[in-house]
């Protein structure tokens, strides 16, 4: 009777710390990528745990991605609007102030201290990327607010995306400066080309820079997890049997991409190594 009485409560005990650690679990996928080509087959995704794509990827796609227990991140600017976007009209007509990208053809750069632009994404654009079945969205153009010293405005926006959406992952590409100011609000903090630039490893001090106000941010927020993706120039994507495109490095840069990782690691980043087009997934 005492021996089941021990085993009653051991049972017990392991019950309630397991609802624990489940109800405390973070996402700790150990791989990642970004590929915004609305033509690539979710089977080239299945390495990945976690996968950024454009939010024009097909419905379908990211139902079976989402099937595959993957966390599925939509493309959102918080500072610009490309001419094929479905709001993009909605811009114009609402009169929300914007101006030409000079730096992207084709796109505006948008005030966002103007009321109506974050009332646009927050209740039209989002959760029609919700309703597309992304259980993410990837927050884009934070360092083009802050050129423009429009950031309190992107931290706002960032406020206002989690507070009507709590159950959503959110990821930042970089805004790094003033990560502080919404790391509280976002899953993950994107680190892009921190470590290389221009098919070359960085200087330390380029990187340290970015860990150490990373790390700010997950002073705030220890649940916040850092990724990384940095770039190789582009080489031959041959076809193969399957007709699948590979992204492969030449020999030379094969080196770069091992160095690149190690570092990402070092850190404990999670860790992508593409070209800056993110139209193919890498083969390597």
């Amino acid at each position: 009777m005492r021996f089941l009485l021990l085993f009653v409560f051991l049972g017990l005990v392991f019950s309630v710390t397991t609802g624990r650690c489940v109800a405390q679990q973070t996402i700790q996928p150990k791989n990642f990528v970004i590929c915004y080509n609305p033509d690539v087959s979710a089977t080239e995704f299945s390495p990945y745990a976690m996968v950024v794509v454009d939010y024009a990827y097909p419905p379908d796609a990211v139902a079976e991605l989402r099937r595959q227990g993957k966390v599925v991140f939509g493309y959102l600017s918080l500072a610009k609007v490309h001419q094929q976007r479905h709001f993009a009209s909605d811009v114009q007509s609402i009169g929300i102030k914007h101006e030409r990208d000079p730096q992207f053809p084709g796109s505006v750069r948008v005030n966002a201290a103007d009321p109506k632009w974050s009332e646009l994404l927050v209740q039209v654009v989002v959760p029609r990327i919700k309703n597309l079945g992304f259980n993410g969205i990837f927050l884009d153009d934070l360092d083009d607010l802050r050129k423009r010293k429009l950031e309190k405005y992107g931290v706002a926006l960032i406020h206002e995306i989690r507070q009507a959406n709590p159950e959503i992952k959110l990821m930042a590409n970089r805004g790094l400066e003033y990560l502080a100011d919404f790391a509280s609000h976002v899953d993950f903090v994107l680190l892009e080309s921190c470590f290389a630039l221009g098919g070359q490893l960085r200087k330390p001090a380029d990187s340290e820079w970015a860990i150490d106000l990373l790390n700010v941010g997950k002073g705030i927020n220890p649940k916040l997890q850092g990724v990384a993706i940095d770039y190789i120039p582009r080489a031959a994507a041959p076809s193969t049997a399957s007709n699948r495109q590979v992204l492969l490095p030449s020999q030379k840069h094969l080196h770069l991409v091992a160095r690149i990782r190690d570092l990402h690691a070092k850190h404990g980043l999670l860790s992508c190594v593409s070209t800056e087009d993110l139209q193919s997934v890498p083969g390597f």
